[in-house]
């Protein structure tokens, strides 16, 4: 199996100070610690990585708040690339109705370009979830569904073969030629993450292999991959490993392991529940979002329990501990890959290196000798309950 490491840059702290401009209050136009001195520091983990054996460095896309602040993920990668000597890069992900899809196969291309034949660039694409960022890009997310949709279908062929004809209500495109020309197929290099079962859906009908993000809880993440294996294999594909985001903390005792954990996962929850809104109820009317409708309307009753869920499921505490429950959500979800966050909510960068190094040492080994069989129709259950890893102390 192998192991990756994800960039996210965060601005936690500068949480409270945002919301309160947002509402028009009069608080100090900047963050107290700027977004660059994040993104300066947080490169380190591409550097940590590539050092220390990782398979891939990974980063993703967000707008506008302080959940994260990477806008273009592959001209991020594109730096990373030059400042790293082995590691494979990816997208965990570009969303697709923000963009021309042909401008991100153009881009997907021009990496893969400078990368040369020892690298790969792995596209993972996704649809999107956040209100302020659909507005930002002025883009209707009632149409999220059905821009997704015709954006993959264009942004397969043009990896696939250097040319597309598309007609669709978005998108007409006829004779388009990419240049510089592609070397080879790419269109396998497109992974997908599946949030709502309509997005499941699209992929699986397009046999798009899926990538797993569980920004809300792996319960509902392990029900849409079950899911897909079943409407996969009813679209006549045969059975895919899936690419796993999981966010960790290592200490080198279990007490260490779990203040840190139980910080910064916190708060990693507190900034997911901020950016996405998801104490609102404007995702109830939102086409294509009837399911993310329905957690807000259970958090609204009652966030703690999203609060605690990374906490309590996601893989923190000694080296062992970690091996042994990210083995077991190997296994369950069939995964191929597993990028894991290190850095996250309010976390020390010197925190994030040592945890991320003691990892590469002692975890990242008995990882790579992992081989889950991939997903298929029956899935595979975790013993006793998903949320349960940890339990609250």
């Amino acid at each position: 199996m192998r192991v990756g490491a994800t960039i996210f840059n965060q601005n936690y702290n500068d949480w409270d100070r945002y919301e309160a401009e947002e509402r028009g209050g009069a608080v100090p136009k900047r963050a107290v610690r700027s977004d660059r001195e994040i993104f300066n520091e947080e490169i380190n983990i591409a550097r940590i990585a590539d050092e220390t054996g990782f398979d891939s460095v990974w980063t993703i896309e967000h707008h506008f708040t302080p959940y994260t602040m990477v806008t273009n993920p592959l001209q991020y990668l594109t730096y990373i690339a030059g400042i790293t000597k082995r590691v494979d890069l990816g997208t965990m992900v570009v969303v697709l109705p923000w963009h021309n899809p042909v401008r991100v196969a153009e881009d997907v291309n021009m990496l893969d370009s400078f990368l040369g034949s020892g690298r790969e660039i792995i596209c993972g694409v996704g649809r999107g979830l956040g209100r302020r960022e659909y507005n930002g890009m002025g883009v209707d997310q009632n149409e999220g569904r059905a821009r997704f949709d015709e954006s993959l279908q264009v942004l397969r062929q043009l990896l696939g073969t250097g040319q597309c004809d598309f007609e669709g209500e978005f998108y007409k495109i006829h004779g388009l030629r990419l240049r510089p020309q592609p070397e080879r197929d790419l269109s396998e290099n497109v992974w997908c993450a599946g949030g709502t079962p309509d997005t499941v859906q699209v992929i699986a009908k397009h046999g798009v292999r899926p990538l797993t993000i569980p920004t809300t809880s792996l319960e509902l993440a392990l029900s849409n991959m079950r899911n897909y294996a079943e409407l996969r294999q009813n679209a006549g594909h045969g059975p895919s490993h899936t690419k796993l985001a999981l966010w960790t903390y290592v200490g080198e005792t279990a007490s260490e392991a779990e203040a840190g954990a139980r910080q910064y996962m916190c708060e990693y929850a507190d900034s997911a529940l901020r950016h996405y809104e998801l104490l609102g109820a404007h995702l109830e009317n939102t086409k294509g979002y009837k399911e993310y409708g329905e957690l807000q309307k259970a958090l609204r009753q009652d966030a703690e329990p999203f609060r605690q869920a990374f906490y309590r499921s996601h893989p923190w505490g000694t080296p062992d501990q970690v091996i042994k429950r990210t083995r077991e959500l190997a296994q369950a979800f069939g995964t191929d890959e597993i990028m894991f966050i290190f850095k996250y909510g309010s976390m020390p960068m010197a925190a994030t290196e040592k945890s991320m190094r003691l990892f590469a040492k002692e975890v990242m080994p008995a990882l790579k000798e992992l081989n889950p069989e991939p997903l298929n129709v029956n899935g595979r259950v975790v013993e006793s309950s998903m949320g349960q890893q940890h339990a609250a102390k």
